[in-house]
């Protein structure tokens, strides 16, 4: 599917006039950060629980939090993936963790049972929210609402405040690629090209290409960057929703 999605980028892109150049810079040329990149070692996952290994037969991994003291975050399915990603995106949540805080509850048959939630969120309000990343098929097959309103009703321990749960259709492979661009312009984010982008999109009325916002800048990359910054800040968005490409319909929000 990865292969056929660049194929078609790559079409798109030559139909569209594009005179592509493969060849090797001798220099990075996809960002200039005004504040320099710094790569320290991760913390190491922290979680309640550790996923077992991947394998042909299951969806694990990790990834590294975006933040100024990284941490590995851990996953096991798809969902929790981009869920993690996403989020990270949330001008609210200040920090993320994944595979806690394992709560305590009274089941429907009477027994005492352990839920650990697979994502919990720290908000800039101090409060604490606990978030069950699951395909909305699982959600139903386990009853997993019901074991969360049962953890929320019979009290959580002071550890959390709060429960929520997201489901592919918040947390999907279109909404994770566009927060990896968000996550990743955070990093990159030059002020002059940022100036130089917003001074862009100020003169634009109407819908507009995002493509058609870095033409004719020096370094296409760096505009890019920018523009994906524009977009962290809510001061653009997409026409509609979905996978943010070249070819995607934006509006300005200033």
């Amino acid at each position: 599917m990865r292969r056929e999605h660049l194929i078609k980028h790559h079409l798109v892109r030559v139909r569209l006039g594009d005179t592509i150049n493969y060849t090797i810079p001798s220099s990075a040329t996809y960002g200039t950060p005004t504040t320099p990149l710094e790569y320290p070692e991760p913390l190491p996952a922290n979680g309640d629980r550790t996923p077992p290994p991947k394998s042909p037969f299951n969806y694990r991994g990790t990834l590294v939090a975006n933040n100024n003291a990284p941490q590995v975050l851990t996953f096991e399915s798809s969902v929790e993936r981009n869920a993690t990603l996403i989020l990270q995106t949330n001008h609210d949540i200040v920090e993320l963790q994944t595979q806690q805080p394992t709560l305590p509850f009274v089941g429907a048959d009477g027994k005492l049972h352990r839920h650990t939630f697979d994502l919990c969120a720290h908000l800039k309000d101090g409060r604490k929210i606990g978030i069950a990343a699951k395909p909305i098929k699982k959600l139903i097959e386990t009853d997993l609402v019901g074991t969360l309103l049962r953890i929320k009703l019979q009290g959580m321990n002071g550890l959390l405040d709060d429960v929520s749960f997201v489901t592919e259709k918040f947390a999907s492979d279109d909404a994770a690629h566009n927060a990896k661009q968000i996550l990743l312009s955070r990093r990159l984010r030059n002020e002059g090209e940022y100036q130089a982008a917003l001074n862009v999109v100020k003169s634009v009325r109407g819908p507009v290409t995002f493509r058609a916002l870095f033409a004719g800048a020096e370094i296409p990359a760096h505009r890019r960057t920018a523009i994906w910054c524009l977009i962290d800040d809510g001061l653009l968005r997409p026409v509609a929703p979905g996978r943010i490409e070249d070819t995607t319909l934006m509006i300005v929000a200033l």
